[in-house]
């Protein structure tokens, strides 16, 4: 059970226990993880902060975890072994090493048979499908019969493993427990003759031999319970860092549907009058300057979202960006939830993709419930303002606020024919505050004033130049980025945004770029009903986007969950009831991933969004490069391809002498 939102409501978050015995089970349970979280893992082994680091609590002085404190506090083995299972009793075989490489070099190895037996009463399988995977847990002994067993195995094997793991521990042994990342690939043999090869990847938390000693020879049940008690808080610990549940702060959850019907008519009227202005020309706001209807208010009925949009950023732009030095301003992307945010006089309308109304959930600490929410706020901001932006929600705060990103109006007076430069202005000056108003609202007090239910915070931007300095407010926590900047940003993000100096542009802005991390591209999808023949039986998963003229481009081909992401998108559908999925495409292994469902959504990507997408993982344009290119001096020659290709050829000659060097040791010994 879980607190969320800010009404303290409670949510359930939905385990099954699954017993292998029970013949009658329904609830899938998924054995391993995907393949993306084994490379994400043990890709950058100790080189990198992962949720491996972060499940030993690897910490330091000043709060900025580098590589070489994971080095200090952790090691790494490697091993691989090959298994031979199935003889009767509950035995295998298992030789070190791979047996493809023994048969190459004509090697003798022994092994050993030893009888592993699972201890079924105290075997619990939880079945988690709002989790990235499903938790077993396990007891079970292992005793060793036979020490000298060379191969050939005997006779009898069902299955033969290859294991390739990876093992973790803290080198103050001040963790009982061991870390195993395991790639097992299974051959069954079938008739005696190997037949087609399974591979999982498994995550195994191993309670250390002195520690299970321990605990088997407590001197009493108060003992047994104490250490009981104080490992599994730790297994606790380690389990919230590597199977992170989603965390509960859901913006939605503190929005609500605005309460005032006409007022949110109003808000939309000034978006009217802003669409038209761009392309007539001729201002008059919808809102007089005491809050009040004007007479000249014009409505839309069918008047689409008027935000500006962004294009991905390709490898193509970099140069565009290079050259036009100050002619665009850099900022994180945030990942947050868009509005508009309008001041009527007596009330704010967020304005939502949908052009629906919403207003922040009352602050728990308002003394009247009845009065507006952004009532604190309202007498100091000139009525027609209207500000571009994100609910986002402060990670240590724990609360919502309000992003600001542009400004479209201020007050009886438009800005978007102006260039990016002088609306920032506005937002540093905040100009659309009334003459003489005693608050700032950009105070960062406010954002700690508990009365104040939707604060709003300045977006950070910077040249191009500093960008390399802008990711450094950047970290990685529980697989989620961070952007940390004072004490007013605190939040999640994705990206980064170029945003031109140029007028503002209602819809797609071409030169208003958008770079997103490469594990954060993705793509909107909708989620379609079974085919008319579809039995019930087998996989009804189906899934599209749209095409030319409102018609539907079945994707079900292309884009395939594995199970554990599918069972975690159906967990999240039925709780949302949304059909808008959003999901990624993991160019390094191959694998589609399931991120979110996006309820703040009525229609998925296009197919040329789509293309697009695929294109920029195809570009593949990560983080290193961009923070080098956009380093480079105004008129400086940009040498990324020239530098990359000399280092690759370093780290080919480093590899070359690496193998001499052990093949000379070989040669030495034999």
């Amino acid at each position: 059970m879980v607190t969320v939102g800010a009404d303290k409501k409670q949510v359930l978050a939905n385990a099954f226990f699954c017993s292998s015995s029970d013949n009658q089970l329904v609830v899938p349970f998924v054995s391993g993880v995907t393949k993306l979280h084994f490379v994400r893992w043990t890709g950058s082994g100790l080189s990198e902060i992962s949720p491996i680091s972060q499940a030993y609590a690897v910490r330091s002085s000043s709060g900025t975890v580098t590589p070489q404190h994971i080095k200090r506090d952790l090691e790494e083995e490697e091993t691989i072994e090959t298994v031979f299972a199935g003889y009767s009793g509950d035995r295998r075989v298992c030789y070190p090493g791979e047996e493809n490489a023994w048969k190459r070099k004509n090697q003798r190895v022994v092994g050993k048979m030893e009888r592993k037996q699972r201890q079924t009463d105290g075997m619990m399988d939880l079945s988690l499908p709002s989790a990235s995977y499903d938790l077993r847990l396990m007891a079970a002994t292992e005793h060793v019969e036979d020490g000298n067993v060379t191969y050939p195995p005997p006779s009898g094997w069902t299955t033969k493993r290859l294991k390739r793991r990876r093992s973790y521990r803290r080198r103050d042994k001040t963790f009982a427990w061991q870390l195993d990342i395991t790639e097992v690939t299974t051959v069954s043999a079938a008739g005696g003759k190997p037949s087609d090869e399974a591979v999982v990847f498994e995550i195994e938390l191993e309670l250390s031999q002195s520690s299970t000693q321990k605990l088997i020879q407590a001197p009493d049940d108060a003992a047994a319970r104490a250490l009981a008690k104080q490992l599994s808080q730790q297994l606790w610990w380690m389990l919230s860092q590597i199977n992170p549940l989603s965390d509960v702060l859901d913006i939605e959850s503190y929005l609500r549907e605005h309460s005032d019907p006409a007022a949110v008519k109003v808000a939309l009227a000034q978006c009217n009058h802003m669409k038209k202005f761009l392309s007539t020309k001729e201002w008059s706001s919808a809102i007089t300057s005491d809050g009040q209807p004007s007479p000249t208010i014009s409505h839309n009925k069918t008047l689409k979202f008027i935000g500006c949009m962004p294009i991905n950023f390709s490898r193509h732009n970099i140069e565009e960006v290079q050259r036009s030095d100050g002619d665009y301003f850099l900022s994180e992307k945030t990942d947050g939830v868009r509005y508009l945010m309008i001041f009527t006089g007596k009330t704010v309308v967020l304005v939502d993709r949908r052009n629906e109304g919403k207003q922040p959930v009352p602050a728990p600490s308002a003394k009247d419930t009845n009065a507006d929410p952004m009532a604190p706020l309202i007498p100091h901001v000139q009525p027609g303002t209207v500000l571009d932006g994100e609910v986002v929600i402060h990670r240590q705060l724990r609360r919502p606020m309000f992003i600001v990103f542009d400004v479209m109006c201020c007050g009886q007076t438009p800005l978007v024919q102006y260039p990016f430069g002088e609306r920032r202005k506005a937002i540093e000056n905040a100009s659309f505050r009334k003459k003489g108003a005693a608050v700032d609202v950009f105070d960062p007090a406010l954002l700690k004033n508990p009365s104040i239910a939707l604060p709003l915070i300045r977006k950070n931007f910077v040249a191009r130049t500093a960008l390399d300095n802008l990711l450094s407010h950047v970290s990685e926590e529980k697989g989620l980025r961070l952007y940390r900047y004072g004490e007013t940003h605190h939040h999640l993000t994705d990206g980064i945004i170029f945003q031109p100096n140029r007028p503002y542009v209602m819809g797609t802005d071409h030169h208003l770029l958008k770079w997103k991390y490469l594990d954060t591209v993705t793509i909107d999808v909708e989620l379609l009903p079974p085919l008319d023949n579809f039995s019930g039986d087998g996989d009804g998963w189906r899934v599209g986007v749209l095409g030319e003229e409102g018609t539907m481009v079945d994707m079900t081909r292309f884009i395939k969950l594995p199970v554990s992401e599918r069972l975690r998108l159906e967990a999240d559908r039925h709780e949302s009831g949304a059909k808008i999925a959003e999901v990624g495409f993991d160019p390094e292994t191959g694998e589609w991933y399931y991120l979110t469902m996006r309820p703040d959504k009525i229609a998925s990507n296009h197919i040329s969004t789509v293309l697009g997408t695929l294109l920029e993982l195809a570009e593949c344009l990560g983080t290193n490069e961009l923070r080098y290119r956009m380093n480079i001096t105004s008129g400086g020659r940009d040498t990324y391809r020239k530098d990359t290709r000399a280092m690759q050829k370093q780290l080919l000659d480093h590899q070359r002498k690496q193998l001499k060097s052990e093949d000379q040791g070989k040669n030495g010994r034999r």
